[in-house]
């Protein structure tokens, strides 16, 4: 059996967890409408159903860390001649948040509050929890790191949140492990609208995939009963 091992990293780190369907409570509510009301019933019971239970307990959830609210990014990605000074060109651009990236730079509107994620490293300086990425969408440092067996990968999925989307990526175990040395796993985000997300609040999945899931193919094949009455139209003949 895999086994995936999470590590807190910093005091504020909220490690993912599995999500586990209540069906005592499910069960309970439903015979309590059976035996006490006269109309209200659950027909259909999704803790009954195995395939759902299943999707529902998969991976482990991702945790917001924090509580704060997050908006829209509109970042511009550019270059600074070597003769110009950031700060300068941050201004005449109209962006005062500037983050290098590479050999340029993000400049980015209405990003006060990435700052609100800017914690004490173990060095005793301060980071920032929230990168920009590009495109609109930030890096979010969890606190948090990850062990998963070799040859093996983790998939971040999304969640069903309106306002925040977490695009889906898959990645190698040697990515997760090593980023132990880099400040432990972080996951991209994009916020959509002003959106507020809670401490403890479950924002994506963590899904373990065997290599071969990434390796698998298919094959399409047809009935031949139906090739057959492909053969032959409505009246019977030979179309």
């Amino acid at each position: 059996m895999a086994d995936v091992t999470f590590r807190s990293l910093q005091p504020w780190a909220v490690v993912p967890d599995k999500n586990r369907v209540d069906r005592a409570g499910a069960r309970a509510e439903r015979d309590a409408y059976t035996q006490s009301f006269r109309y209200l019933r659950i027909p259909r019971l999704p803790a009954d159903c195995p395939p759902w239970v299943l999707g529902q307990e998969l991976g482990w959830n991702i945790h917001s860390p924090i509580t704060v609210t997050m908006s829209p990014l509109e970042d511009l990605g550019i270059s600074v001649p070597a003769q110009e000074d950031i700060q300068t060109v941050g201004r005449r651009l109209g962006r005062a948040g500037l983050w290098q990236r590479g050999e340029d730079w993000l400049a980015a509107k209405d990003a006060a509050w990435l700052h609100l994620g800017d914690h004490r490293a173990h060095s005793g300086h301060w980071e920032g929890m929230f990168v920009p990425n590009g495109q609109g969408t930030v890096e979010w440092r969890l606190g948090w790191s990850a062990h998963v067996p070799e040859h093996m990968f983790l998939m971040v999925m999304p969640l069903p949140l309106d306002g925040l989307e977490v695009p889906l990526g898959v990645i190698s175990a040697k990515t997760v492990n090593t980023m132990t040395t880099r400040g432990g796993m972080s996951i991209a985000v994009r916020p959509t609208r002003p959106v507020t997300v809670h401490r403890g609040q479950a924002v994506a999945r963590l899904v373990l995939l065997h290599a071969d899931t990434l390796r698998a193919t298919a094959t399409h094949t047809t009935d031949p009963e139906l090739q057959a009455d492909a053969g032959t139209d409505a009246r019977g003949t030979q179309a």
